[in-house]
C-alpha cells in the first residue's frame, strides 16, 4: 500500500432499540467489542429523537414491545425514512408474521432469546463484514 492512500474506515453504526435495562447494555457492549459503533435507545420515542438529531445508522435492532410507542409505531413513523431507510432487524420474544415483517420492509427477524454469536452474525449479514 502506498503511504497516505489508506482511507479511514468508520465503524458500522447500529441503533439498538431495547427497553430491557439489563439486556440493552450487555448487547451494546458485546457489539462494541466486535468493532461496531452502537447507539442505544430505551424507547421508540428515544430512537426517533436520535434520528431527529441526525443519527443515520446502517442497521436498527428493534424490539417491538416497548413502553409508549411500540416498535411497530417506529417502523410506521417517519423516523425510518429520515434515517435513510437503514436495514431493520426485529428482535423480540413475540412470534411475528413474516408477511407483516415484509409489509413494513423489515430486513430480518431475530427471536429472543438468542446467542451473542447469532446477534453478531445477524448484524454482519445485514451490514457486511465485521468493521
Amino acid at each position: 500500500m502506498i503511504a497516505g492512500t489508506a482511507k479511514a474506515v468508520r465503524p458500522v453504526h447500529v441503533l439498538l432499540v431495547e427497553d430491557d435495562e439489563g439486556l440493552r447494555p450487555i448487547l451494546a457492549r458485546h457489539l462494541a467489542s466486535k468493532g461496531f459503533r452502537v447507539s442505544e435507545a430505551a424507547s421508540a420515542e428515544h430512537a426517533t429523537a436520535q434520528v431527529d438529531g441526525g443519527l443515520r445508522p446502517a442497521l436498527v435492532l428493534l424490539d417491538l414491545n416497548l413502553p409508549g410507542a411500540t416498535g411497530w409505531d417506529f417502523l410506521r413513523g417517519p423516523a425510518i425514512e429520515a434515517a435513510g431507510r437503514p436495514a431493520v432487524v426485529v428482535t423480540t420474544a413475540t412470534t411475528v408474521s413474516p408477511v407483516q415483517l415484509r409489509a413494513l420492509g423489515v430486513a430480518g427477524y431475530l427471536p429472543k432469546p438468542f446467542a451473542m454469536e447469532t446477534l453478531v452474525a445477524t448484524v454482519e449479514r445485514f451490514v457486511g463484514a465485521r468493521p
